[in-house]
């Protein structure tokens, strides 16, 4: 017949138990950054408002002061293009840009493709990622900038950046960068295959 376990040991047990539980809690909570009330108004869109013209107008580059607002300040400059208002629109609060990924690790604050996507649609825009490895990725994003489109880049020259290939010049495409007060050439087929980890291609959404 089995021993009756003691109230001590039940008390090891338990404490035990919860020892063990408390590094995936920790993990958990780490990510449980906001408030229910804060991802309602972050996921909302913004009611009425203009719709983003046919075309860019010649992008502008904002200049970045803060270390982890590349893609705030690449959207806003497109938004710019388009004849969208970034602060009517609050690109800032629904990108996420301030938030950390990780309660635990505040440098994880900045902007990613998720937000981006969602954030972009919202707005009256179509956006497709595309993998700079991808077979068609250079001539897709050749003929896109031909049509007078800009693509959103993620760069990794040694850490994550946000940057928009605004324009087509021969084998060379044009960065508007926040890091930089002026346009910029870079050769378009050395750039995929070496600096960029990931690419949006972006216009306005067809009228429904």
């Amino acid at each position: 017949m089995p021993r009756p376990v003691s109230g001590r040991r039940r008390l090891v047990r338990s404490t035990l138990l919860a020892l063990g539980c408390l590094p995936i809690l920790l993990l958990t909570l780490g990510f449980c950054v906001g408030t229910p009330h804060y991802y309602h108004k972050k996921f909302a869109a913004v009611p009425g408002g203009v719709r983003p013209t046919a075309l860019p107008n010649p992008i502008q580059p904002e200049v970045q002061t803060e270390p982890h607002t590349c893609g705030l300040h690449s959207l806003s400059s497109l938004y710019h293009a388009y004849g969208l208002n970034p602060e009517e629109r609050r690109l800032r609060f629904r990108l996420g840009t301030d938030k950390p990924i990780n309660n635990w690790i505040p440098d994880t604050r900045g902007t990613i493709h998720p937000d981006m996507l969602r954030v972009l649609g919202q707005d009256g825009f179509d956006a497709e990622v595309l993998l700079p490895g991808s077979q068609d990725t250079l001539g897709r994003l050749r003929a896109h900038l031909d049509a007078g489109h800009f693509a959103v880049v993620l760069i990794k020259p040694s850490e994550f950046h946000w940057v928009v290939a605004a324009a087509r010049d021969g084998d060379n495409a044009l960065i508007c960068d926040s890091q930089r007060r002026d346009l910029y050439p870079v050769p378009m087929e050395s750039y995929l295959r070496d600096e960029v980890y990931s690419l949006m291609l972006v216009r306005p959404a067809a009228d429904e």
